[in-house]
């Protein structure tokens, strides 16, 4: 009914001139005085609107066109609004502009077989990201990807990837600029939507790399949780998808030697155990590994590598865990185990908790931070790379205690 409505509308609108148009100050006045106020309280600043609109002014068309077109503050009445922002957008005012984009986007919406409704909104939107306006950017990488989706076009979705790559300072960690972070949990999720659509490896890849990127934020739970679900998700293909290079030889050499004893004891956001403690085989004496009287068990299992060795693993659970300042302002302590694969080619897949912290942010987050370590390296057995299991204990508050041994012990 909404769609049906927005379609006779439109057809009306297009058979009116615009304001732009009119020959004299009576006829537009004449046009407000249409506009019916709903809200008194906004009196003062309505009829300031209209004023503008009276003597030409862009912004005034635009800030009632968009009253008109929500209803919020006066009747709404969807043809005068859009008819003032169309007017508005033809004196190049951005704001307009962007808000016409964003309107057509949603009509197509309602009714995604009618291409008029996507070539109006992107031709706005277009302008709107040549005037230089970041927001415009996001919303035609949406539009561009929806009616990719629809059309099952990839090249319109290959254009929305490219668009919110070209977004301002998109490729570092951001923690204050809610619009970037938009930008980047777009991405991840347009490149997962992509391989959904075509199985491309490449953008399974890429949306790890955002989402990642995103995850990387100090923005605290609840924050882009779902994108904690999105990244394991992407984690859990069982697809390798190495995006950071391989360390030099002489630092892989360095990172083998680096391996060193698991755990210092858990302070606010930091660690406890961890996976790949000591790069030996089974401890004698009945210890993880070793067999009953101190007999050593068999070959030791393949080691995986954190860049930089253990040492900077430690580093990176503690100074990339985010303890939530609620649940620190309470002092509720915890601590969450993961278990996650090294693959052959040194990423990350299967992340899992397998040992549940007393609540369950904790357990989101112990989550994030193990999902958002750079590639490690991996594995080899006579020369050839295999896969590696390893576990670690992230910890909230004190009492982390001693780390566990992880992939270092055969366990």
């Amino acid at each position: 009914m909404r769609a049906k409505l927005v379609s006779v509308v439109l057809s009306v609108l297009f058979s009116l001139p615009t304001l732009a148009q009119k020959a004299n100050t009576d006829s537009i006045k004449a046009e407000m005085n249409k506009i019916e106020l709903t809200n008194p309280a906004m009196k003062q600043t309505i009829d300031k609107y209209k004023k503008g609109v009276v003597k030409g002014d862009a912004e005034s068309m635009n800030l009632l066109g968009v009253e008109c077109v929500s209803g919020k503050n006066v009747k709404a009445n969807l043809s005068m609004g859009l008819n003032l922002l169309d007017a508005s957008a033809k004196m190049d005012n951005v704001d307009a502009q962007f808000n016409l984009g964003n309107y057509f986007y949603i009509f197509w919406l309602n009714k995604p077989e009618n291409d008029g409704y996507f070539s109006q909104g992107a031709k706005w939107l277009k302008k709107a990201v040549k005037a230089g306006d970041t927001r415009a950017i996001t919303m035609l990488a949406r539009f561009y990807n929806d009616y990719g989706k629809y059309k099952k076009e990839t090249s319109y979705v290959d254009g929305s990837i490219k668009l919110l790559e070209s977004y301002p300072k998109i490729d570092e960690v951001n923690n204050k600029d809610d619009n970037v972070l938009n930008a980047q949990a777009w991405l991840g999720t347009i490149c997962l939507g992509k391989w959904r659509m075509d199985n491309d490896t490449v953008a399974l890849r890429d949306a790890k790399k955002w989402y990642r990127l995103l995850l990387k934020s100090d923005l605290q739970f609840p924050n882009y949780s779902q994108y904690i679900d999105s990244l394991h998700a992407v984690l859990c293909m069982g697809v390798p998808m190495r995006i950071d290079p391989m360390p030099s030889a002489e630092e892989i050499e360095k990172s083998k030697n680096g391996g060193g004893m698991g755990g210092f004891p858990g302070m606010g956001g930091g660690f406890g155990g961890f996976g790949g403690g000591f790069p030996g085989g089974g401890m004698p004496g009945g210890a993880p590994g070793g067999a009953p009287g101190g007999a050593q068990q068999g070959p030791r299992p393949a080691q995986a590598t954190f860049p930089g060795g253990t040492f900077q693993m430690q580093q990176f659970i503690r100074s990339n865990t985010n303890y939530p300042e609620n649940l620190k302002n309470q002092k509720i302590n915890g601590e969450a185990t993961v278990s996650f694969t090294i693959d052959t080619d040194g990423s990350i897949i299967n992340p899992t908790v397998t040992r549940n912290a007393e609540v369950f942010i904790m357990d989101k987050e112990a989550l994030r931070t193990i999902m958002i370590m750079p590639d490690w390296i991996p594995a080899e057995q006579d020369g050839v790379p295999v896969q590696a299991q390893h576990t670690a204990n992230v910890s909230f508050g004190s009492g982390g205690g001693m780390g566990g041994f992880g992939g270092g012990f055969g366990f």
